[in-house]
């Protein structure tokens, strides 16, 4: 009979079970949570009820055996970092005491196990070299569950932070007692999260990446090398040289924890991280949740790169809100937008551009359809827009300019627009204001009437031959001018006859109702009817644009 060891235990010393195998007395080596990695020929004959793995439960100065609580005494040797060896010479069955007693024959020795009398064996003092990371497999049956929490765990954690959060825990207690996963940040820097079981949530910090110079595996692995593709798993022990690199994630006293062991987290075309755990208990475990876990943390990555440029490609089109507007002396601005589906702008906007002379160019338009589409138009009508303003003030002669450069562009998507110029006109203010195929402006005058300002012209960007009209108005100090799109007076319900449109009819009767609000009151008080007419978001955009005449300085 051959001794039973983990191989952890021939790493301590080379041939260190067949050595104690040739030795009569019994020994048991026990690492420092106290689980059993090796028992020799004699210790197996002696004691057949233990084995590798289990736990080695101690009781002062002996260990106790089996169900019934056999507690059994022998000499301790300690051992490096935390390991201990039991010797036993013999166990006397009736006291309890000698080389090796029994309080409880519950787990009685073999009726033939030989007589071991013979000197005293002093087990040698074991120094642990630097090795590769044992593998203490998990019992085959509880892997397959394992991964499949895993993955239901990590994919609840789609979210790029939440992914590698998600991932050390899982990692504690099962496969290691600490672990954390690096992910490269700019700046040649890592984020980190780590957890150990002592703690109730990761802690999370950023620190330097390891250099090739002081740290070439770990580099290397985040990096996607290996130093041994031969070895048959995709992990690397970190070499003690290399631990102080980690010591700002794990503390440090990290360089007294061995070993040490990385495992990269893979993607389909780049390596994602790191996942890194201080004595796995499982190395083919660490390997196969690092492999679940690469493409889960790619995907999350990417998800959020595209989140962050599809925020910087929205920035520059998003329109100003309350209290973000210009400031032009006797006129006030209200607005009220609301954009269609998961994005922040749609194809809805408005615009307000003070002039030299103390006036203003401003408009509001609604290019035709939704979501990405419709905000991708949008931005090449805005930036159109504003290029053609720098040398034409004229709102006429800026549509069929503007019709112009989207023909030319190849757009096969319209645009309803309306723009007017503003120049101050004694107390009041004179505003010129031309139509591409949008809802008519309304005006709400000082005794409560409200006007529709009916404009002729057609869509803009898809007709060559298309006409602009234009026509002035002027707004006097108390006097509020309303542009909005087509999500107000087609925000549609289901009524009686089928589905029912807010209308201009509702929309002249919500402004009359406006009468001496400020501008910003009014674009607000039309932004709630409509949301108290639909019920809910009917899915369209929204974009409402109210100028207000005041006295100057008031």
């Amino acid at each position: 009979m051959a001794s039973d060891s983990d191989p952890a235990a021939g790493l301590l010393v080379p041939g260190l079970p067949a050595l104690l195998d040739d030795i009569d007395e019994a020994v048991i080596v026990h690492d420092a949570s106290g689980r059993i990695r090796l028992l020799n020929t004699a210790a197996r004959l002696l004691f057949p009820s233990l084995d590798l793995g289990a736990e080695l439960k101690r009781s002062g100065e002996k260990f106790v055996i089996g169900p019934g609580g056999r507690a059994v005494g022998g000499r301790l040797r300690p051992l490096a970092d935390g390991w201990q060896a039991w010797v036993i010479s013999d166990v006397d069955s009736d006291t309890g005491h000698g080389t090796g007693g029994t309080t409880n024959n519950s787990d009685p020795a073999p009726a033939e196990a030989p007589d071991f009398k013979v000197p005293d064996f002093e087990a040698p003092e074991f120094k642990a070299p630097e090795f590769k990371a044992p593998d203490f497999k998990a019992p085959d049956f509880e892997a397959p569950d394992f991964m499949v929490e895993a993955g239901r765990e990590l994919a609840i954690g789609a979210g790029h932070d939440a992914a590698a959060a998600a991932l050390v825990r899982l990692v504690v207690p099962t496969v290691a007692a600490q672990a954390a996963v690096l992910l490269p940040a700019p700046r040649a820097r890592v984020s980190w999260w780590r957890f150990a079981g002592d703690v109730a949530q990761p802690t999370q910090g950023v620190t330097r990446l390891p250099a090739v110079r002081t740290a070439p595996v770990l580099a290397g692995a985040l990096r996607g090398t290996t130093p041994d593709p031969d070895s048959g798993t995709d992990t690397v022990t970190v070499p003690a040289g290399e631990l102080p690199a980690l010591a700002a994630v794990f503390g440090s006293d990290i360089t007294q924890r061995l070993p040490v062991v990385a495992a990269p987290l893979r993607g389909p075309d780049r390596t994602e991280g790191l996942l890194i755990v201080v004595a796995p208990m499982s190395v083919t475990l660490l390997g196969r949740l690092a492999a679940l876990a690469g493409p889960i943390i790619a995907a999350s990555r990417r998800r959020r790169e595209q989140a962050t440029a599809l925020t910087l490609l929205q920035a520059p089109l998003l329109p100003p809100r309350p209290g973000a507007l210009p400031e032009l002396p006797g006129v006030q601005l209200g607005v009220a937008y609301q954009a269609a589906g998961d994005l922040a702008v749609g194809g809805d906007f408005y615009l307000f551009r003070p002039t030299p002379d103390c006036g203003a160019l401003f408009g509001l338009g609604d290019v035709c359809g939704k979501g990405a589409e419709a905000l991708a138009e949008s931005g090449r009508v805005q930036h159109s827009l504003a290029a053609l303003m720098i040398t034409e003030q004229d709102p006429t002669q800026l549509l069929y300019l503007l019709n112009r450069a989207l023909l030319a562009a190849g757009r096969t998507v319209f645009t309803t627009l309306v723009l007017g110029a503003l120049r101050p006109a004694g107390e009041a203010h004179q505003l010129t204001l031309a139509t591409g195929g949008h809802p008519a402006p309304m005006v709400l005058r000082r005794g409560g009437q409200v006007e529709e300002v009916t404009v002729p012209g057609t869509v803009v960007g898809i007709l060559p031959d298309a006409r602009f009209g234009r026509t002035k108005i002027a707004l006097h100090p108390g006097e509020t001018l309303l542009l909005y799109s087509d999500g107000v007076t087609e925000a549609g319900r289901p009524g009686a006859g089928g589905q029912e449109q807010f209308g201009s009819a509702r929309l002249a009767a919500c402004l009359r109702d406006c009468a001496g609000m400020t501008a910003q009151a009014v674009a607000s008080r039309v932004e709630r009817t409509i949301a108290g007419w639909l019920g809910r978001n009917d899915g369209d955009d929204l974009a409402v644009l109210a100028l207000r005449a005041v006295e100057r300085g008031g």
